[in-house]
């Protein structure tokens, strides 16, 4: 049994992220983020792609922004048990001119005040359809 400032710790290290990146300040999210962070998300293959480490998550993030500027999520459901932290977001943002908006799920998981582990789940068939749909993929 986790302890009420457990759940409260793990619950307002994602808000502060979730913050930080709608703000577009990717080195305040990543001062939450462990060293050793593991992201996995949605990729070409059914096994996703696992990004290892602050770097690669850096990396991943500057070319996310680069790709999807103005990019925002706005959170429809939040769920913190003990290090654990689940979200619902609609995700917003432009890619080449036209805005776009998906649904999508993160999962977090926090121990001593950072991220160690977050995976991402959206429908990127899904997405890369609509992108190709308009002619902006």
């Amino acid at each position: 049994m986790c302890t009420e400032g457990a759940v409260s710790e793990a619950a307002e290290v994602v808000r502060t992220v979730l913050a930080a990146l709608n703000r577009g300040d990717l080195e305040a999210a990543l001062r939450y983020c462990a060293d050793d962070i593991v992201l996995w998300a949605p990729g070409p293959s059914p096994a996703g792609i696992e990004l290892r480490g602050k770097d690669a998550l850096r990396a991943f993030l500057e070319a996310s922004e680069r790709a999807w500027p103005d990019s925002w999520a706005a959170v429809r459901t939040f769920v913190a048990d003990g290090e654990e932290v689940a979200v619902e977001l609609v995700a917003t943002a432009t890619h080449r001119g036209e805005r776009v908006t998906q649904p999508m799920a993160a999962f977090f998981t926090v121990r001593d005040g950072l991220i160690v582990r977050q995976a991402c789940y959206f429908d990127l068939a899904g997405l890369l359809a609509l992108l190709r749909e308009r002619g902006i993929a």
